[in-house]
């Protein structure tokens, strides 16, 4: 049995993101640094710079692109990076929670095509009903989820994913 499944966590990105809370050690963390090991499982990505000042949290930016604060990454390396942690992944937790998430929803696809287990939480007010396609696809859906309640979650289908492998 799997004791740490690889684990990607899908989602915008943003500043003081939603993922601290669930991985620690992820402020100040590189790609290059591999993946963050903790007691429950391996957090594979994605990783971005986490400056305070959010000079690469603008549209399109991904948490990564361009040369402010680090090293430069382009949006190229920010699709070979995610897409070699997905493939990489057993679980990806997708919190949606906005409509215009479409990075997220081509890592939903690109998840589901490999075969990874995929649970969607969707935060409050978000229209559940045009996500159908992928939601359907899903091997959970959580609705009118809180940031706060991700943890509890993440907990329970994490085992979820150690009793299938």
């Amino acid at each position: 049995m799997m004791n740490h499944p690889n684990l990607y966590l899908a989602g915008k990105i943003g500043k003081n993101d939603w993922r601290h809370h669930l991985v620690p050690d992820l402020r100040g963390h590189l790609w290059a640094d591999g993946p963050i090991q903790t007691d429950a499982f391996s957090y594979v990505g994605p990783f971005f710079v986490s400056c305070d000042h959010g000079c690469r949290h603008g549209p399109n930016l991904h948490g990564a692109v361009g040369d402010e604060c680090g090293p430069e990454v382009t949006q190229r390396d920010v699709i070979a990076n995610n897409n070699t942690a997905l493939d990489a992944a057993d679980l990806l937790l997708a919190y949606i929670t906005a409509p215009d998430c479409y990075g997220t929803l081509v890592e939903i696809g690109w998840a589901l095509k490999g075969g990874t287990r995929v649970v969607v939480a969707f935060a409050p007010g978000i229209p559940v009903q045009e996500f159908w396609y992928g939601a359907l696809q899903s091997d959970a859906i959580h609705t009118d989820v809180r940031e706060c309640c991700l943890a509890a979650i993440l907990a329970t289908e994490l085992q979820k994913t150690k009793a299938r492998v």
